[in-house]
């Protein structure tokens, strides 16, 4: 479900909506009862997964840095989600709007939980984790790593996990991140050869 314009879910009607999808979105119950479970192992939060994504049946997985402090304020959304009411994912949206990739994503963090500033460890967890999270995704054929720490991560502990995808390496979404226009486009010619190798 991709809706015609960003930051969506800076409606409380689209947000509550989106929440009540959690419990009924059928594509999405095994990746929730994954971070259901690894969530209760945590000390911080754990965002959840955006059912309007496509969930277990994602062709496409974006692997961004973190989630933002944001997602868990008293006014955050607690998804990880191209509809997210902030630049990162409204960035996320015009480059996948662009290029036609409107179906068949999922978007998740390489360190699932806060950490504002991570470390080595927290890392280390994270591709851990999103090790979990691959195995869930039986029809994944494309992965785009965005961010240098994400890149770096992913060699460092995911590269051979699953041989039959292929992997782009992208900027990071942020503001920081895209600054310079060749960072811009190297973002979009990424996302423009995922949406090719899917069709």
């Amino acid at each position: 479900m991709y809706l015609d314009h960003p930051q969506a879910l800076a409606d409380d009607a689209v947000l509550e909506n989106r929440k009540s999808m959690l419990a009924t979105a059928p594509h999405i119950q095994s990746l929730e009862e994954w971070r259901a479970g690894y969530a209760a192992t945590r000390s911080t939060p754990v965002p959840h997964f955006d059912p309007a994504d496509a969930g277990d049946q994602a062709r496409v997985l974006f692997v961004l840095d973190r989630p933002a402090e944001d997602v868990f304020s008293d006014n955050g959304t607690g998804f990880v989600s191209v509809d997210n009411p902030d630049s990162s994912a409204e960035r996320c949206w015009i480059e996948r709007d662009s290029a036609g990739l409107h179906e068949g994503v999922l978007m998740w963090n390489m360190v699932p939980f806060l950490a504002p500033n991570p470390n080595a460890d927290n890392r280390t967890a994270g591709a851990k984790a999103l090790g979990s999270v691959l195995r869930l995704l039986p029809r994944l054929e494309v992965v785009l790593l965005c961010s240098d720490a994400v890149q770096q991560t992913w060699d460092k502990h995911l590269q051979d996990r699953v041989p039959r995808v292929t992997v782009i390496k992208a900027p990071g979404v942020g503001p920081q991140s895209l600054s310079r226009k060749t960072k811009q486009d190297e973002l979009r010619k990424a996302v423009e050869r995922a949406k090719r190798l899917v069709g």
